[in-house]
C-alpha cells in the first residue's frame, strides 16, 4: 500500500460518522463498577447528563463502593478496619463519533468521600469500635466507549482516580483504576444540523 493510499485510508478510519445528524441526548441510567485499591472494590450508582450534539458530554455521578476489611495491629490490640469510599462527581468528556460505537475521552471532578470503620479483635483488644470520614478532592482521567444497543446505550469505561491521602486513623488503599459498566437510557432532545 502506498504512502497516499495509506494516508487516506488512515483519515476515512479516523473521521467521524457524517451519515447520520448529530443527537443531542439526556441520559440517565445505572452504573455497576470496581475498583483495584482497597477503598473502591465492588460497586454501584447513579448518573445523568446531557450530550451536546453527541460531541460534548457532561454529566453528575454518584457511586458507592463496599470497599475491603482488612486486619491491623497497634500497641492497644488487633483490629479489622473497613474502608470504603463514596464518589460525588461531574463528568466533562470529548465524544468522538466512529460509526456504530463513540469514544469518549473526558475527566471526573468531585469528591471522594472516605468511610473508616475499625472493631477491635476477640476480648484482647482495649479499644472501643470507632469510626471516622475524611473528604478529599477527586480528579480521574477517564475513557469510555459507547456502544447503542436495543435503544440503550452500554458503556464499558476506565478511570484512574487521583484523590488526596484521607485524614484516617489507618492508612487507606486510594491508588488504582476503577472499571465501570453503565447503562442508559438516552432521550433525544433535539437535531443538530450543519
Amino acid at each position: 500500500m502506498t504512502r497516499p493510499a495509506l494516508g487516506l485510508a488512515l483519515v476515512l478510519a479516523l473521521s467521524p460518522a457524517s451519515l447520520h445528524a448529530q443527537l443531542g441526548e439526556v441520559h440517565v441510567g445505572l452504573l455497576a463498577s470496581y475498583g483495584t485499591a482497597g477503598s473502591y472494590q465492588a460497586g454501584g450508582g447513579l448518573l445523568a447528563g446531557v450530550s451536546a450534539g453527541r460531541l460534548v458530554y457532561l454529566g453528575v455521578r454518584w457511586v458507592y463502593f463496599a470497599g475491603d476489611t482488612e486486619q491491623r495491629s497497634d500497641p492497644q490490640g488487633q483490629y479489622d478496619v473497613t474502608t470504603r469510599a463514596q464518589i460525588f462527581a461531574a463528568d466533562l468528556g470529548l465524544q468522538y463519533p466512529t460509526g456504530p460505537v463513540e469514544i469518549v475521552a473526558g475527566v471526573t471532578i468531585g469528591a471522594t468521600r472516605y468511610g473508616q470503620e475499625t472493631d477491635p479483635l476477640g476480648s484482647g483488644g482495649t479499644a472501643a469500635s470507632t469510626s471516622g470520614v475524611a473528604t478529599e478532592l477527586l480528579v480521574a482521567p477517564n475513557l469510555s466507549v459507547q456502544i447503542r444497543a436495543l435503544g440503550l446505550l452500554v458503556i464499558p469505561e476506565v478511570m484512574y482516580p487521583l484523590s488526596g491521602a484521607p485524614d484516617l486513623r489507618w492508612p487507606a488503599d486510594r491508588k488504582g483504576a476503577v472499571f465501570a459498566l453503565r447503562l442508559v437510557v438516552p432521550f433525544e432532545v433535539q437535531r443538530v444540523r450543519w
